[in-house]
């Protein structure tokens, strides 16, 4: 079924509608629960500081108010191209992911507010991110072991983008921001509005932004050979981009917690460079649910728990017909849980345990699909322990996780070639560690080092993908016997 067809768009309204009804619902449940505390607690990294102290043992990098507002541009990729140590990938201006350490695609973890984005663009180059910068608040950049937080796909780097969509601090009042901007490269108009407001007891959160540019101009001559151009434009042939999103979130709160909902929805419609003929249409639908609770038994400090479901669909279009279609359904529970300090020989032991599971399923279905369907199954605990001492302090971390691939056969081409394989099954046991030591010299420096190996279990498209890859313009094959990747950071 088409996925922006009718009966589709009447799904989403009655989705829509259930995340109405869960804020009615909140709002009549904070009625009878106790008043928060309505103190707001300090700011710390989510993603490097998991124990949430003042000074992270983790390397972490966070782009935030007027310095993500002027580095701010149409893709991730280019929004962090400037950051120290980042660099970006290019397939146009509509396409680009972050590249750390000199590695991109799997090996560059994407988190949205902490959990998986669930989308296919580390699949190929032209495949873009399903988020747009306008719409984020604050954007963290770990390097180094961020494995044991996160998984193997975290190899080289993790980015989290934080949208505060579900609030987690009480408000007061009403709070927001707006930003229009306009550009001549590319005839580009952009507008972005969030609006926030609540009290001790609820908060509710609400942005859209749209985003419509032309053909980005360029100083050299390049040919365009679609449809009603020039062939002396000077631009980046089929370089257009139109994206628009909106997203509602709110919580609730009491003296302990919150517990929080969100729905997000984001499509963009944009041109591929390399092909003049080509387009793509991408919608994602995004819900997460998230609550913490404060002290919850003796002897721990708090417990979160996070479920997030995402529906993501791209549709490539052959001069306005639908070619192939890559859709990814997935969802992420984690669980995690600070414990207090606890004495020992070496001085006060604090730290993290947490459980991650997932589960998503991906298809591509026409003519240029180089892959069968799949399915990836993961589960994961992992332990972070931090040691302070007053000189600084010692972190080491632990994490085990079972990864099992399901392939289904290719479908028969429709020349009746034989390109045909059998359904396969591949399991995993990726194990990964890591330590560091932060010593500080004074009040203001302080050193930092860490040791870390980092397992990842084969991605499904490096197990099963066979077949022409018409964007990249290469044969992408890949073998079922690969084995888990390893690797060593200092």
């Amino acid at each position: 079924m088409d996925r922006f067809s009718p009966q589709n768009q009447v799904l989403d309204a009655k989705r829509w509608g259930l995340v109405i009804l869960f804020f009615q619902v909140l709002h009549s449940q904070a009625q009878n629960m106790p008043v928060a505390n309505a103190e707001r607690l300090q700011q710390v990294t989510v993603t490097g500081n998991a124990l949430g102290n003042a000074e992270g043992i983790q390397a972490v990098q966070v782009l935030q108010g007027e310095a993500l507002m002027l580095n701010s541009q149409s893709t991730l990729g280019e929004t962090l191209a400037l950051t120290p140590g980042v660099s970006s990938s290019y397939f146009g201006p509509n396409a680009s992911r972050p590249i750390i350490r000199g590695m991109d695609g799997d090996r560059i973890k994407i988190l949205n507010n902490s959990a998986s984005s669930h989308d296919v663009s580390a699949l190929s180059n032209d495949h873009a991110v399903p988020s747009d910068p306008l719409t984020v608040e604050r954007i963290e950049v770990l390097r180094g072991p961020a494995a044991i937080m996160y998984g193997g796909s975290a190899v080289g780097g993790v980015v989290n983008l934080i949208d505060n969509r579900i609030p987690t601090q009480a408000m007061e009042g009403l709070s927001g921001k707006a930003d229009v901007g306009w550009s001549t490269v590319n005839k580009e108009s952009r507008a972005a509005v969030m609006l926030e407001s609540g009290n001790e007891r609820y908060g509710l959160h609400v942005d859209a932004f749209g985003r419509h540019s032309g053909d980005m101009g360029v100083p050299d001559t390049l040919a365009c050979t679609k449809s009603g151009s020039s062939a002396s434009a000077k631009a980046i042939c089929n370089s257009a981009n139109i994206s628009r999103g909106y997203a509602l979130g709110g919580s609730v709160f009491w003296d302990k917690g919150y517990l929080g909902l969100s729905g997000t929805h984001y499509n963009s419609t944009y041109g591929t460079v390399a092909e003049d003929t080509v387009t793509i249409g991408m919608q994602s639908d995004r819900y997460a649910l998230e609550t913490e609770i404060r002290h919850p038994i003796s002897g721990w400090d708090n417990m979160r728990v996070q479920f997030t479901n995402t529906d993501y669909q791209h549709t490539e279009y052959e001069s306005g017909a639908v070619g192939t279609v890559f859709s990814q359904e997935g969802q992420e529970l984690r669980w995690s849980a600070k414990h207090q300090a606890v004495a020992s020989p070496w001085g006060q032991w604090q730290g993290v345990v947490g459980w991650q599971g997932e589960d998503s399923r991906f298809a591509a279905n026409g003519a240029e699909a180089f892959m069968p369907s799949t399915q990836t199954r993961q589960s994961a605990i992992y332990l972070v322990e931090e040691l302070k001492k007053p000189w600084g302090g010692f972190s080491f971390g632990l994490r085990s996780e079972a990864v099992k691939v399901n392939g289904n056969a290719f479908d028969p081409e429709d020349d009746g070639s034989t390109r045909y394989s059998a359904a396969t099954s591949n399991t995993f046991s990726p194990i990964s560690s890591s330590v560091g030591v932060l010593y500080k010299l004074s009040s203001d420096v302080s050193l930092k080092a860490h040791l870390a190996r980092t397992a990842r279990a084969p991605k499904d498209y490096e197990l099963r993908a066979d077949g022409v890859h018409v964007a990249t313009s290469a044969y992408e094959q890949g073998s079922v016997a690969l084995q888990t990747e390893k690797a060593r950071q200092m």
